[in-house]
């Protein structure tokens, strides 16, 4: 009888304890994916390769088409005398960007100089300019540290949307630990009668990383 009593104990301890470290983790902003946990002191290096549901419309209100695309943390660069990860798209074997945080952010190498992609730590409401895609881009950070469900788990995501021209192009979502970890983006379009808007083109939603 008392044995049965220590055991049935000794499993609620160790059941207790499991959730608590779970809840710790989330807290932690530990990264949960890829079949296992990831340590939370783990950033983005040479190597690293995140998988992405991509999604994308051809016209507004299309059908939505999907695949996965994988980009590469392929190499240290150095430009402007900065190291950058050059992060390649693996099977277009292309360039995506060039990549690396400071102490106020993500910044990506472009246009021959570092501009900031993803202010952080910051505040909702802050505002800053940068070059992206080609031509200069306002962000708005609207988001700070939410926790929200994603492929890699419960982390937490700063959210920023980009305008050029007073139309927003680019919504972005960072987290410290897997860089850009959501991206939409809009684009121009007019029909046959001259009808022209903005509208949702593509998004990508990460669904995992290896470091």
């Amino acid at each position: 009888m008392m044995r049965t009593k220590f055991f049935h104990l000794s499993l609620l301890l160790i059941t207790t304890f499991t959730l608590l470290v779970s809840c710790q983790k989330e807290i932690d902003g530990t990264i949960v994916g890829g079949g296992g946990v990831i340590p939370a002191n783990q950033f983005p290096k040479v190597g690293t390769l995140w998988t992405y549901r991509y999604e994308w419309y051809n016209v507004p209100g299309g059908a939505t088409n999907s695949k996965y695309v994988y980009h590469r943390a392929q190499k240290d660069t150095t430009l402007g005398g900065e190291s950058w990860l050059k992060i390649i798209d693996v099977d277009a074997d292309t360039t995506v960007y060039f990549l690396k945080t400071k102490p106020d952010g993500l910044y990506q190498y472009t246009n021959s100089a570092a501009y900031m992609l993803c202010k952080y730590p910051a505040t909702i409401g802050d505002s800053y300019s940068t070059f992206n895609g080609g031509s200069a881009e306002v962000f708005t950070v609207r988001g700070v540290n939410d926790s929200t469900a994603t492929g890699i788990g419960f982390i937490p995501l700063s959210k920023y949307e980009g305008v050029k021209s007073g139309q927003i192009i680019d919504v972005l979502w960072y987290n410290k630990y897997s860089w850009l970890t959501w991206k939409f983006q809009y684009k121009y379009f007019c029909d046959q009668q001259g009808n022209c808007e903005y509208y949702l083109k593509n998004r990508h939603y990460i669904d995992n990383i290896v470091y």
